[in-house]
């Protein structure tokens, strides 16, 4: 029986940044993956990092904007060390006001934004404007209420910062692709070849796979999986334009001058990794969005299932009377902004560190028992 201080269950963005903190800690430390890197939700192409609006402001908004603020400076260090580049670019976002009702939660927002997106690397603003900044982006005829901006929001290109954690984690940890954990025991994982692993601590961070993982220690703790579908589009335009945000359709330029269109969000599925009419009526209404991708040629289509955990905050923390059992998983549509802090704050539980971020209350397995 192989012995560590931590086994890992998934090798998504949740699993991957909860491996670097893990070895920066110096644990001894092993990823199981059933597939390979980022083959669920993780694999997707838009990279949004858009935080919450600043108002209602509650637990979660605050530990999203928290991890905004603080990826920056974990995307250089990332960088650094190991010479690729993950597609950061604080590019700020559009959100054409469709209605004269919205121009008052703007003007509410703005001064929520004056209170609680401040912070010691930045302070940052959401206001009302008659335009966007760039001709055509978005067209005059998708915003006859102008907009709303905000400087906070930034992208990334997922698949990028995960091979940049894949290779960060090269010779730091043991990871084992290809194999599923079919059975959680005490303090141990059996694979699937019926080798067994032993951890003092298990942390189970398999997206939508870890509601049926933990369901034999917390029955109660539930989770369903919402589909997505995004496409690519073939440009050439400035990788500085902000997002575009409307009605739930998002446009993002990456660096590389291409334009991730998306998304949907299903609730009913049959085909969970297969695009389909959905996606095409995505993509026409981003198409209206600008005249500037009228006519792009479609590069790439992709659909994944994102885990959406009970009560819609994600689950992260100990399970109750598990001393060795963890979770991190349920970061839905924001999985890639806030992974890293979800990481830090489980890590910092597992190795009982009291100067680690703390986990907000209603993300705790033990508060949603009873959900």
């Amino acid at each position: 029986m192989e012995r560590f201080d931590l086994i890992i269950i998934g090798g998504g963005i949740v699993g991957l940044w909860s491996a670097y903190f893990a070895a920066k800690r110096g644990l001894k430390t092993v990823l199981v993956e059933e597939h390979g890197i980022a083959a669920g939700a993780s694999g997707g192409l838009l990279g949004a990092l858009m935080p919450h609006t600043p108002d209602r402001w509650n637990a979660k908004k605050q530990f999203q904007f928290e991890a905004l603020t603080q990826l920056p400076s974990l995307v250089e260090e990332l960088e650094s060390r190991t010479g690729q580049q993950v597609g950061y670019r604080r590019v700020g976002r559009i959100a054409p006001l469709l209605k004269e009702h919205h121009i008052k939660d703007v003007t509410e927002r703005t001064a929520g934004a004056q209170e609680f997106w401040q912070s010691a690397t930045g302070n940052f603003a959401m206001k009302h404007m008659e335009a966007g900044l760039a001709e055509n982006w978005p067209a005059a005829a998708a915003m006859p209420f102008g907009v709303a901006v905000d400087n906070l929001s930034a992208r990334l290109a997922p698949r990028k910062l995960i091979m940049a954690l894949a290779g960060a984690l090269h010779g730091s940890i043991d990871m084992r692709f290809g194999t599923r954990a079919a059975f959680l025991g005490e303090q141990q994982v059996t694979l699937g070849d019926g080798s067994v692993l032993h951890g003092d601590k298990i942390l189970v961070s398999a997206g939508l796979a870890s509601f049926d993982m933990l369901r034999p220690y917390a029955p109660t703790i539930a989770g369903r999986g919402v589909k997505g579908q995004a496409a690519v589009l073939g440009t050439n335009l400035d990788p500085n334009l902000p997002i575009i945000y409307s009605d739930g359709v998002y446009l993002i330029v990456h660096d590389d001058g291409t334009t991730a269109i998306g998304s949907t969000s299903e609730k009913e599925f049959s085909a969970g990794r297969e695009t389909d009419h959905l996606l095409d009526e995505v993509i026409e209404k981003a198409r209206a969005l600008s005249p500037l991708i009228k006519d792009a040629p479609v590069i790439e289509r992709w659909a994944g299932v994102r885990p959406q955990a009970q009560g819609r905050d994600p689950l992260v923390g100990a399970l109750p009377e598990k001393e060795w059992l963890y979770v991190a998983t349920g970061g839905f549509k924001i999985s890639f902004g806030i992974a890293h802090l979800m990481a830090q704050s489980v890590l910092g539980c597992i190795c009982a560190d009291a100067t680690a971020p703390e986990i907000p209350e209603p993300f705790q397995p033990i508060h949603r028992l009873s959900a």
